[in-house]
């Protein structure tokens, strides 16, 4: 079954291959496969899911440079949102707790006392 993209997904990878585009050519990294097409599924997958698509490209990109890599494409930035997904949702669970612990039993104050 294909993949039906909304409009606003359709724009947002033309928008996040623009921003890419831009961006390797201000630092000077080598951009492959970043054309509208090749971030459909990134943005299929993770749109509503990763806030501000585009700062994240930024952060792939940097990460790139300080990991020594000299070519960026749309696969590493759907990688890296993965990641981002993961990062994202162990800190809800962490948080989550973080709550749960403050507004607890007096032995779950004490030990949120401790831990945090």
């Amino acid at each position: 079954m294909p993949i039906e993209l909304s409009s606003a997904e359709i724009s947002l990878a033309e928008k996040l291959s623009e921003h890419v585009k831009d961006a390797c050519v201000l630092v000077g990294l080598k951009c492959q496969k970043v054309e509208p097409k090749h971030f459909y599924l990134t943005v299929h997958r993770y749109y509503g899911r990763i806030q501000g698509m585009t700062a994240e490209a930024d952060r792939c990109i940097d990460w790139c440079m300080s990991k020594g890599k000299l070519v960026f494409n749309a696969q590493r930035f759907s990688n890296w949102c993965a990641k981002k997904a993961q990062w994202d949702k162990e800190e809800q669970l962490k948080n989550m707790e973080k709550e749960k612990l403050q507004s607890g039993t007096v032995y779950q104050k004490a030990d949120y006392a401790r831990r945090f």
